[in-house]
C-alpha cells in the first residue's frame, strides 16, 4: 500500500509561520497594554489575511483539472459565487441555521489537513480538536463571539456542546497524533499538539489566528504552489492578494458590522471566513456535479 503523503513546507512557508508566531506572541504580551478591541481587530485581520489566500486560487485550480471545459468552468464559478452569496445572506437572515453549518464545515475542512491517516474517526477528532481546545480555554469569549454571530441561546448551546464532547474528542485526537507520529511523521503532530495548547492558553482570537496561519494555511499554500508551479511568484502574489481583497470587500459590503471594531469585527470576520469556506469546501463536489450533468 502506498504510504500517505507527508506535508513538507518550503522556506517561504517557514517564513510565513515564523511571522505568525512572532505576531501572536507580540499581541499576547501587549494585550494588557493595548485596547482589547484593537487586539481583536488585529487578530481578526491576521486570520483573514493569513487564511483567505488559500482559497483565492480555487477557480484557477479548477481550470487545471483535466476535462474542465469553458462551459463547466463558467458553471463552477457561478455556483461558487452563489454559495458564497447564500452564506452571506444566511448570516443576515438565518444565523441560527448558518452557525451550525459553519461549525460542521470547519470540522470537515480542518479534518482534511490530515492526509497521513485515512481513519474517519481520527480525522474527525483532529478536525474538531481545535474548536474543543479553544472552547475549553475560553468558554466565555467563544460564547460571546457565537452570540454576536447568531443568538445568545444558540451560542450557549454550542459552547456547552464543545465542553461536553471535548474530553473524548481530545483523547481520540491524542491517539491519532501518537499513531501518526509512530509512523515516522512526528513533526506535524508535535506542532499540532503545541498549537492545541496555545488555543487553551493564549487569548481566543490570537490563538485561533496562530493555529490558522501556522498549521492550516501553509499546507494549502504549499499544495497550491506545487499545482501552479508554472506561475511566477509575482503572479501568485497578485492573484492571491487581489482575490483576498475582493472577498473582504464583498464581505464588508454584505456584512457592515465588520467595520464596527472589537468583538463585532471578530464575529463578522468569522462570518466572512465561513461564507468563503463553504464553496471552498464544496469545490470537488461542484466539479463532479457539473461533470455528471455534462
Amino acid at each position: 500500500m502506498t504510504p500517505p503523503p507527508v506535508f513538507k513546507p518550503g522556506a517561504g512557508v517557514r517564513v510565513f509561520e515564523i511571522a505568525a508566531i512572532v505576531l501572536a506572541l507580540a499581541l499576547s504580551s501587549a494585550a494588557g497594554a493595548i485596547n482589547s478591541g484593537a487586539a481583536a481587530v488585529i487578530a481578526t485581520l491576521a486570520f483573514l489575511v493569513g487564511g483567505l489566500p488559500h482559497g483565492a486560487f480555487d477557480i484557477h485550480l479548477a481550470a487545471r483539472q483535466a476535462g474542465v471545459s469553458r462551459g463547466r468552468l463558467i458553471g463552477f464559478a457561478a455556483i461558487y459565487v452563489a454559495l458564497f452569496a447564500i452564506m452571506l445572506a444566511g448570516w443576515r437572515y438565518a444565523p441560527t441555521i448558518t452557525l451550525p453549518i459553519f461549525l460542521i464545515t470547519a470540522i470537515l475542512h480542518f479534518s482534511a489537513d490530515w492526509p497521513e491517516t485515512d481513519e474517519p474517526i481520527f480525522r474527525a477528532a483532529l478536525g474538531f480538536a481545535p474548536l474543543c481546545a479553544i472552547g475549553i480555554g475560553h468558554l466565555d469569549q467563544v460564547e460571546a463571539i457565537f452570540a454576536a454571530m447568531s443568538t445568545p441561546a444558540l451560542a450557549l448551546w454550542a459552547t456547552r456542546t464543545f465542553i461536553l464532547v471535548a474530553p473524548v474528542t481530545l483523547l481520540i485526537a491524542g491517539v491519532a497524533l501518537a499513531v501518526i507520529a509512530q509512523r515516522g511523521a512526528w513533526q506535524r503532530p508535535a506542532v499540532f499538539a503545541a498549537l492545541l495548547a496555545s488555543l487553551v492558553v493564549l487569548p481566543a482570537l490570537i490563538g485561533f489566528a496562530l493555529f490558522f496561519c501556522v498549521f492550516h494555511t501553509p499546507r494549502h499554500l504549499t499544495e497550491i504552489r506545487c499545482q501552479l508551479a508554472h506561475w511566477p511568484t509575482a503572479r501568485l502574489i497578485v492573484v492571491g492578494a487581489g482575490m483576498t481583497g475582493l472577498a473582504l470587500l464583498l464581505g464588508g459590503l454584505a456584512l457592515p458590522p465588520i467595520l464596527a471594531g472589537g468583538l463585532m469585527t471578530a464575529a463578522t470576520g468569522f462570518q466572512v471566513l465561513a461564507a468563503l469556506a463553504m464553496p471552498h469546501q464544496c469545490m470537488e463536489w461542484i466539479l463532479r456535479s457539473l461533470g455528471r450533468s455534462a
